[in-house]
C-alpha cells in the first residue's frame, strides 16, 4: 500500500510540474508553486519576480556579497538561498556591444577564479541582452550563478542570480523567463 501512495504522490508532483510552467500562471519550483508579479526597479524597467521574494537584509548582503560593488538591489527567497540582484549603471557605461561587454565580464571572473566552471555567453533575444552562467564554490556547497547584461533606457543593467548548485536545473529556465520579461517603463526621464 505504501508503494502505491508513493506512486500517487510522485504522479501529483509530476502533474504540478507539467501544469505550472509560466510566470503568469506560476511555476513549480523547489517543491511548491511559485507565483510571480511585475515589479518596477530603478524607475526604468519592470520585471516579473516571485511574489514571496523580498529585499535581502543589509547585514546578510554584506556577508553574501562582501565587495562594496555588490548589486544595488538584492532580492531573495524567504530562506535566503535563492538570490537575484540588479545594478543600473550610469549612462557613461556604453551600451553599444552588449555581447562584448558580457564576454569581458566573463573573462574577468575566469581570470580571478580559474577553478570556476564557466559556460559560454548566450543571447537573450527578447530584451537584446546577453548572459552566461558559472559554477562557483561556497563554504559548504557549490553555487550556480547567472550574469546578465541588458541595455535599458540608454543605461546598462547588470543582473545576477545564484542558487544552490543542486537546484539549478529548475531555476535556470525560470530566471531566463524572468529576465526575458524585462520591459522598459514609459515616461522615464534621464
Amino acid at each position: 500500500m505504501a508503494y502505491t501512495d508513493e506512486k500517487i504522490l510522485e504522479k501529483r508532483e509530476q502533474r504540478k510540474r507539467e501544469i505550472h510552467t509560466t510566470l503568469e500562471e506560476g511555476m513549480y519550483l523547489g517543491g511548491e508553486v511559485v507565483s510571480f508579479e511585475r515589479k518596477e526597479l530603478f524607475g526604468i524597467f519592470s520585471i516579473m519576480l516571485p511574489v514571496s521574494w523580498g529585499q535581502m537584509p543589509v547585514e546578510y548582503a554584506r556577508i553574501k556579497y562582501p565587495s562594496e560593488f555588490r548589486p544595488q538591489i538584492i532580492l531573495t527567497s524567504t530562506d535566503l538561498k535563492i538570490n537575484m540582484g540588479f545594478t543600473a549603471f550610469s549612462e557613461q557605461v556604453p551600451c553599444d556591444d552588449v555581447r562584448e561587454l558580457t564576454e569581458r565580464i566573463r573573462s574577468v571572473i575566469h581570470r580571478n577564479n580559474p577553478d570556476y566552471l564557466l559556460y559560454a555567453c548566450e543571447n537573450l533575444p527578447e530584451v537584446k541582452g546577453c548572459w552566461f552562467s558559472f559554477r562557483s564554490h561556497a563554504m559548504d556547497s557549490d553555487l550556480y550563478n547567472m550574469m546578465l547584461m541588458v541595455p535599458v533606457k540608454k543605461r546598462m543593467v547588470q543582473g545576477c542570480f545564484n542558487c544552490p548548485y543542486q537546484d539549478y536545473t529548475e531555476w535556470k529556465k525560470a530566471v531566463l523567463m524572468m529576465w526575458d520579461s524585462i520591459i522598459e517603463l514609459e515616461g522615464y526621464m534621464r
